[in-house]
């Protein structure tokens, strides 16, 4: 439609779609709406782990290192099944909902979507990793002798291998810095931190240069390991073999409670059994309201979210 003469169009640009990749490593990181402290409190930032490791669970992350700070959060993670978008939707959404009712708040709780820089597994994914753990040093939180005892960087398990579950944080040592999962490995990057930090107001001695070399060395892998990469595998295919595993979760719960999918396509739209099911995997998978519509014979994708929704609130109280 043409505009009259002296105005101009001001309709908002459609939102850029972003690249999603299933190689390579993401610097993920979202600030508070407004730089407000939602993270002030040690329950709102065990809130936000918990949420993290749930969205690692079930879409498949490998996070290498995390840092939680008063207003801001970083997470350096690789995604197998190109599914950046729909893990950080749910992360951020799990914490949010969390968090206002944690708080009685409502509104924004992220300022934006979130940000997301791509890099290969290589020296520049290996400073992302260092800066996500240098975070709360250079913000002043605690010095750099007693990181290792913060509780919410990734960094405060890289001694302590039994204690990181879902973190990744050996594979990134080898993945991107070559060393080492071991005392030896943990020595170097723990000397390569220090040397990072202290560069960042002089430059490094000779015998500290020396002592990170000699550190790197006996902390290196033999040979370096790569990351199993899987060259030309598109979207489309990714989406199939996610669906795949929806689909076994599906049987698997089914069979738990005793049914089968032809009693299900038998039962209303709105059938109570085809809630409980819907919600008993959409617990271990992230699987979308259209997929249960059309598995479970459940109607529209929006009747799918009104119940899901609605038998959620029951749930939880709300």
């Amino acid at each position: 439609m043409a505009l009259e003469p002296g105005l101009t169009d001001v309709r908002p640009m459609a939102r850029r779609r972003r690249h999603l990749s299933n190689q390579g490593v993401y610097h993920v990181y979202n600030r508070a709406e407004l730089g407000a402290a939602i993270f002030a409190s040690e329950t709102a930032k065990r809130l936000f782990v918990e949420a993290m490791f749930r969205t690692v669970d079930r879409h498949g992350w490998e996070l290498f290192a995390f840092a939680v700070m008063s207003n801001h959060f970083h997470l350096l993670l690789s995604t197998p099944r190109g599914n950046l978008d729909l893990g950080m939707h749910a992360l951020q959404s799990d914490f949010a909902n969390k968090h206002k009712a944690f708080r009685g708040s409502i509104g924004h709780v992220f300022q934006s979507r979130y940000r997301a820089d791509h890099c290969a597994a290589g020296p520049l994914a290996a400073a992302r990793m260092d800066y996500v753990h240098l975070n709360p040093v250079r913000a002043g939180i605690i010095p750099f002798e007693l990181l290792s005892q913060y509780p919410w960087t990734s960094y405060q398990s890289l001694r302590r291998p039994k204690q990181r579950g879902l973190l990744s944080l050996g594979a990134g040592l080898e993945l991107l810095h070559g060393l080492k999962d071991s005392p030896a490995g943990w020595q170097a990057y723990e000397t390569r931190l220090e040397l990072v930090l202290k560069s960042d107001f002089r430059l490094p001695t000779d015998a500290e240069l020396f002592g990170a070399v000699a550190a790197r060395r006996r902390g290196a892998l033999e040979e370096n390991k790569g990351a199993a990469s899987r060259i030309a595998v598109s979207r489309t295919r990714l989406l199939e073999e996610e669906m795949a595993r929806w689909d076994a979760c599906l049987t698997d719960v089914l069979k738990a409670e005793g049914l089968t999918r032809g009693e299900m396509v038998g039962r209303s739209a709105s059938d109570a059994t085809k809630v409980k099911v819907a919600l008993k995997v959409r617990e271990r998978c992230p699987a979308f309201s259209s997929w249960f519509a059309e598995r479970l014979a459940m109607g529209s994708a929006s009747n799918v979210r009104r119940l899901l929704s609605t038998a959620s609130s029951k749930g939880s109280g709300r």
